[in-house]
């Protein structure tokens, strides 16, 4: 789609804004979804994608997810008591940096099966009720998304990402199966998802041998359970008008760009649902290795900052994590792994 001089400026002006704005202004970071939203309308504005069949599209696309948020929610609030006797038999025997550890590597590598939406629901509960210092919650956070993220491509069932680019593929000279992801990416996946876990346990290192684990005698209360939804569904449809709105600018900027390029392009993932970029970027006649470095850069750079992923969004919506307290974690973190990541594609391959 050719978008003319004019229109690529005012969308780069709007990524500026979608990037600087969340580290930099209290408002942005207490009403961050708001903020999403309007920025979100004018990239549709400038971007001429506003249509009666998109509106319905928008209202409509966060649906699935608040519905699940609000259903794990729910159970989470009166059955916890028996969720977590199963859960604290792995605090009970293990110390916490390992019991976090196998619980980040497991959400990881099962966030492919079920939903991330689940994944990180699940890791907020637990810390929860788990009494880490503050920046000791936000650091296994960030690293347990980061792994969610990961997994969650293996299989075209968590997240839309794994299911464009099995859509993509199948018909094409790949012939990609269910299993095509999980067959090619499991061996890339699998080690960045163990050293995530690593460095989970890893900043629980110094905690005491036994935490303090408590099941919250305290119902929530239904509104507080209602507004998080809703929180939620405004972070979902936002994302969704930011995605469309700025397809037109990944389209006439990084649509056609070389794997390596197009690896470090990716990082626009941070605001741009990436699932949306595998739309744009993944053919048919792509070649194996070009996948790896496409997929690769959008199954990771997106938990940058809490709007790029949406276990992100739930994770911090549920644990009042700030995007500034997010950002100062995940971008090093972030860097390093990708990083890491670049240099073993460009010796491998």
């Amino acid at each position: 789609m050719e978008i003319s001089i004019l229109t690529q400026i005012l969308l780069g002006l709007v990524v500026v804004n979608l990037l600087v704005w969340p580290l930099v202004s209290k408002w942005v970071e207490n009403h961050l979804e708001i903020f999403l939203l309007l920025v979100g309308a004018a990239a549709v504005t400038i971007s001429g994608g506003w249509s009666k069949e998109f509106v319905y599209q928008t209202l409509n696309a966060p649906v699935n997810v608040a519905f699940i948020v609000l259903v794990v929610s729910i159970i989470f609030n009166y059955y916890s008591r028996y969720i977590f006797r199963v859960l604290f038999i792995l605090f009970r025997y293990f110390e916490p940096k390992y019991s976090f550890a196998i619980l980040v590597f497991l959400l990881g590598m099962t966030s492919s099966v079920f939903s991330v939406t689940v994944a990180a629901l699940i890791l907020a509960e637990v810390l929860q009720v788990v009494n880490l210092e503050r920046s000791q919650t936000v650091r296994v956070t960030v690293y347990a998304c980061y792994a969610i993220g990961l997994g969650a491509v293996l299989l075209p069932l968590a997240e839309p990402l794994g299911l464009v680019i099995y859509n993509e593929l199948a018909a094409g000279p790949h012939q990609a199966d269910f299993f095509f992801m999980l067959q090619h990416f499991f061996w890339w996946i699998m080690p960045a998802i163990l050293l995530l876990a690593l460095a989970a346990g890893y900043t629980l290192r110094d905690v005491n041998t036994q935490v303090q684990l408590h099941i919250r005698e305290d119902k929530e209360d239904t509104r507080s359970m209602l507004r998080r939804t809703w929180h939620v569904y405004l972070f979902v449809a936002a994302l969704h008008l930011i995605s469309t709105g700025l397809r037109p600018f990944a389209q006439s900027t990084i649509a056609h760009l070389s794997g390596k390029i197009l690896f470090w392009a990716n990082s626009v993932s941070v605001i741009i649902d990436n699932a949306t970029l595998a739309a744009i970027e993944v053919t048919p006649e792509v070649t194996l290795n070009n996948l790896m470095y496409m997929v690769i850069g959008l199954a990771a750079f997106g938990s940058m900052l809490v709007q790029g992923n949406l276990p992100n969004i739930v994770a911090a919506e549920k644990l009042g994590i700030k995007s500034r307290e997010w950002a100062r974690v995940a971008v090093p973190a972030g860097l390093t792994l990708m990083g890491g990541y670049f240099i073993a594609l460009w010796v491998v391959l």
